[in-house]
């Protein structure tokens, strides 16, 4: 009896090991599309490769009881041409995302490896709080977070803000409506 236990618990303690395993690939994966895409944030910025592009959109108002607001969205996106249609359609590949609420700053990206599939990298800074969620959908999908400090986004919200930005980008470039 004492045999089968030690078995199973064996059992469960190398599928927790081969896990955690995949989950640091899936990260490490993650972590090197993200080092890609901001090399070629860099060249859209600088304009040196027809592929690539960079939008830039910022928003300045006065805030009631907070005073001035100022929000700036980059979106960096890759052009390709439509098999079909033969127009160009537009992809982000990576958002950021630049506030303020009073005096608090905060900072946001949003990384897209592969943009039909959704949103896989988040990011949030804001004073000593970093919140990180790493999401692929490969390999029977999954997820990871990393938090230091307080949470500064719930994960839930974040993948929904992805979604209305990315659908804001798809009505403003390529006329999705």
């Amino acid at each position: 009896m004492k045999t089968i236990f030690s078995t199973i618990a064996m059992l469960f303690l190398l599928c927790l090991t081969t896990t955690g395993q995949n989950k640091q690939a899936e990260v490490a994966k993650i972590r090197k599309a993200y080092a890609t895409a901001k090399a070629d944030a860099e060249k859209a910025q600088k304009g040196t490769d027809p592929l690539l592009g960079h939008m830039v959109m910022t928003n300045s108002h006065i805030e009631p009881g907070t005073g001035p607001q100022k929000e700036t969205l980059q979106y960096y996106y890759r052009r390709t041409e439509d098999q079909t249609t033969g127009m160009y359609r537009y992809k982000p590949f990576l958002i950021t995302r630049k506030y303020n609420i009073a005096a608090q700053d905060f900072y946001e990206e949003f990384l897209f490896i592969d943009s039909d599939e959704g949103l896989n990298f988040f990011f949030k800074k804001g004073g000593e709080n970093e919140t990180r969620y790493y999401y692929w959908s490969w390999n029977g999908g999954g997820s990871h977070s990393v938090v230091k400090g307080e949470p500064t986004m719930d994960e839930v919200f974040a993948l929904r803000l992805a979604s209305d930005l990315t659908e804001a980008f798809a009505r403003l470039m390529n006329r999705d409506y």
